[in-house]
């Protein structure tokens, strides 16, 4: 977890993570960065060494705003088999409306999986331990017939990232959301004991 940045860090970090949604990551300079952030390329070298360090700090943003959201869903108070459901909508929220806010991290949800897999380094372990947690309450519960919550977890985020390219790229919200009910229904009556 980030320390606490002075202002004009912050300024930098909120200025770029603006400019990379408008331009791209790829396509700012740190001249860019500098002039929208009224201020000189020497000041902005003083704070970051490069344009990547910068990113970083935008991406651990993202990230931080991810997993609180993604935390917030996994500590409801409601029952496992409902927080599982309200979890899975969730995450697939957070990511629309990511891919929707940056058109360039919507590209690089399609084409560049090396950059998401940046972006998603501080995410998935997370995940992993929520997810977790989640279906041992359930198991404990005896609502989830499930083994190993801790494997089964795994799975589940593997199976969640193969589903987000296609609904990236289907991009039409409600037609997304049918989907995703879809498969949470065909995993719930796959896991949940049936009396």
């Amino acid at each position: 977890m980030r320390t606490k940045l002075s202002k004009t860090k912050n300024k930098i970090i909120h200025v770029a993570k603006s400019l990379f949604s408008e331009m791209s990551v790829y396509k700012a300079t740190m001249n860019d960065i500098a002039q929208a952030a009224n201020m000189s390329r020497r000041t902005l070298y003083m704070h970051f060494k490069s344009k990547e360090e910068i990113y970083h700090y935008v991406v651990e943003d993202h990230v931080k705003d991810i997993n609180e959201k993604l935390q917030k869903a996994a500590d409801s108070a409601l029952p496992p088999d409902r927080k599982l459901k309200l979890y899975i909508l969730a995450r697939f929220n957070v990511i629309d409306n990511l891919v929707r806010q940056n058109k360039y991290i919507r590209y690089d949800f399609i084409f560049n999986n090396l950059r998401v897999e940046q972006l998603r380094k501080g995410i998935d372990m997370k995940e992993r331990q929520l997810l977790t947690r989640i279906l041992q309450n359930g198991k404990e519960q005896g609502l989830f017939n499930i083994n190993n919550p801790s494997s089964f977890a795994k799975t589940l985020l593997i199976m969640f990232k193969s589903l987000e390219q296609p609904f990236i790229i289907i991009g039409h919200r409600k037609r997304n959301y049918q989907s995703l009910r879809e498969y949470v229904d065909l995993l719930f009556n796959g896991i949940l004991n049936k009396g």
